[in-house]
């Protein structure tokens, strides 16, 4: 007696509430929180080296290092040798592939960086580099070049990487570049400041 009184009184409850009440209230809906597009440029960004640190160390363990680190000759060679597989495992490989969704907060602390600068130290860093020097992913890095290592005021802003690659920042192009292999992984390309000789 007691069940069907309970039964009959949730019967009535249950054609006196509106469609759909007793749904929302016994499962509400969760709510998605919103997305940082920075982190997730970062987290992308990661995701990328990681699977390109991947291939490297597939590649690396077909050529191994250099035992006689006093004999530069060998040494130049397996990093050529090493550069040259790396760009073969990623013949579509262009500007961005690694940098992807980061490369618009990447381009803004590299333009802060450049307009931080006064007109000699822009000049002086502008007078280092050939006219005309285009670097392109999956190039060796010209080791005629200065080895420019980004500012540490720019260090600072950009993500972490492992000690496989490094950051070179020629003029206001970003590079990512391979230590080992010289060669050049990805490219930040900004807008190209006027020579002013």
């Amino acid at each position: 007696m007691v069940r069907t009184a309970v039964a009959l009184l949730f019967s009535v409850l249950c054609i006196s509430l509106p469609a759909g009440t007793l749904v929302a209230a016994a499962a509400p809906v969760p709510q998605q929180a919103p997305v940082n597009a920075r982190a997730q440029a970062m987290v992308d960004f990661k995701k990328r080296m990681d699977a390109y640190l991947e291939l490297r160390r597939a590649i690396t363990q077909k050529i191994p290092e250099v035992k006689e680190t006093g004999n530069p000759a060998k040494i130049h060679e397996r990093e050529v040798a090493l550069g040259k597989a790396l760009a073969m495992a990623r013949p579509n490989a262009k500007a961005g592939d690694i940098f992807g969704a980061l490369s618009t907060y990447l381009l803004k602390s590299v333009e802060d960086d450049w307009n931080s600068r006064s007109p000699a130290d822009q000049k002086a860093m502008l007078s280092e580099l050939p006219k005309g020097l285009i670097l392109t992913v999956n190039q060796p890095y010209p080791p005629s070049l200065p080895l420019a290592t980004a500012p540490s005021k720019l260090l600072a802003q950009l993500p972490m990487l492992p000690e496989e690659l490094e950051y070179r920042l020629l003029n206001r192009r970003l590079l990512l570049r391979d230590r080992d292999a010289n060669l050049v992984v990805d490219v930040l390309v900004g807008t190209e400041p006027t020579r002013t000789e």
